[in-house]
C-alpha cells in the first residue's frame, strides 16, 4: 500500500499513529491521518494548514472537544472521568499493541492513491492524503477543520496554489 509513498507522506503516517496511540484511539482514523500531518510538520499539506491558521494543538484540541461531545451524548463526563481517575487516567495505547486503520483511513489512504493518478503524479505526498481525507465531507477531519474556520474548499484551493507554486 506505501510503495508510492514519498518519505514525507510515510513519515506522516507514522505520526499518525502515533497521534492514535497518544489519545487512546483503538483505531486510526482520518482525524488521526490530519494530525499525522500536521505532526511531521513537512511538505505541501501541513504548510498549507499552517497557511491557514490549523496548528497540531489546536487540532489535538478539537478532536478531544468533539470526542468530549461524543461522550457527553450519552452521559458520560470526560472531565469528570479524568478528574476522578486523577493520576491514574492515561487513555494512551500501550507501544505493543496493534491498532488498526478504521474505515474512514482505509478509504483516506486508498483515495490518496485516486488523488496521485488522477493529478498525474508518480509519487503519492501528504497533499494527496489531505485532499482524499477531504474528500469525504462527513468524516471527523472535515468537521475538525471546520470547527476551526477552515473548508474543505479553502484547503483544496491553497493546496491547489501551492502545487502550482512547486512546479512553476
Amino acid at each position: 500500500m506505501f510503495a508510492r509513498f514519498t518519505n514525507r507522506s510515510r513519515g506522516s503516517v507514522e505520526a499518525a499513529f502515533e497521534e492514535a496511540r497518544m489519545l487512546g484511539h483503538d483505531s486510526l482514523g482520518d482525524e488521526d491521518l490530519l494530525l499525522g500531518i500536521l505532526r511531521a510538520d513537512d511538505g505541501i499539506a501541513a504548510y498549507a494548514l499552517s497557511l491557514l491558521g490549523v496548528s497540531l494543538e489546536d487540532a489535538r484540541g478539537e478532536s478531544e472537544a468533539m470526542l468530549s461531545g461524543a461522550l457527553a451524548s450519552v452521559g458520560i463526563s470526560l472531565e469528570e472521568v479524568r478528574r476522578e481517575a486523577g493520576e491514574a487516567f492515561d487513555m494512551r495505547i500501550p507501544d505493543n499493541r496493534r491498532i488498526p486503520l478504521s474505515p474512514a483511513a482505509k478509504k483516506a489512504l486508498v483515495g490518496a492513491r485516486k488523488q496521485m493518478r488522477g493529478l498525474g503524479d508518480s509519487y503519492l505526498g501528504t497533499e494527496h492524503i489531505l485532499l482524499a481525507i477531504l474528500d469525504n465531507g462527513e468524516g471527523t477531519s472535515v468537521r475538525m477543520l471546520s470547527r476551526l474556520g477552515v473548508t474543505s474548499e479553502m484547503l483544496e484551493d491553497r493546496l491547489f496554489d501551492l502545487r502550482d507554486r512547486s512546479a512553476g
